[in-house]
């Protein structure tokens, strides 16, 4: 599975001019406009997390992501959100990203290919990638759901901190708990 998912995401890459509608909301952060590469040229790692604006999932989970993005930026960790769902627009994803308070992105993936190719089905979904495209991890942010729990297992955490470690990941998948995307 991994390895359809780094040779999904390689065809996206090589695709250059036919690669997906990515468009980031202006004003979501100030230095972003416009298009935007999938993959951060100055990150070691690279994580995509899909996005829903109705999942009660994902409002659950924001605080967590930012935290994890604070954590890992000085590290090279960028974050990505990705909003794959039919109705993604500029305007929605500003003002979710703005009311969200996020220091990162929401792209919105037109056609859903992005989410297709990497086998996005539910929101808080996440993949982390490493510079080169290979994809480290999959799955859920950890094992909450709706209703978060102190003693959650933290599987994006220690997927980042093992790749940051050159050490084996402990798992590269786990079990995403969100709602199902609603996809073009």
């Amino acid at each position: 599975m991994a390895l359809r998912r780094f040779i999904a995401l390689s065809a996206l890459f090589l695709a250059g001019c036919a690669a997906p509608q990515l468009s980031v909301p202006k004003g979501a952060i100030a230095s972003t406009a416009g298009p935007r590469e999938l993959l951060d040229p100055n990150a070691r790692l690279t994580v995509f997390e899909f996005f829903s604006a109705h999942c009660p999932c994902q409002g659950a989970h924001d605080a967590r992501m930012i935290a994890l993005a604070e954590k890992y930026r000085a590290s090279g960790v960028s974050l990505v959100v990705v909003d794959s769902e039919v109705g993604a627009t500029p305007e929605r994803d500003q003002t979710e990203a703005t009311r969200r308070h996020y220091p990162f992105p929401i792209v919105i993936d037109a056609g859903g290919r992005v989410a297709r190719a990497l086998d996005a089905e539910f929101a808080t979904y996440v993949v982390l990638v490493d510079s080169g495209g290979h994809v480290l991890f999959s799955g859920g942010f950890d094992s909450d759901h709706r209703d978060l729990n102190d003693d959650a297992t933290p599987y994006l955490e220690h997927a980042i901190e093992d790749a940051l470690a050159n050490r084996p990941q402990r798992r590269e998948e786990a079990r995403v708990l969100g709602c199902a995307l609603q996809l073009n």
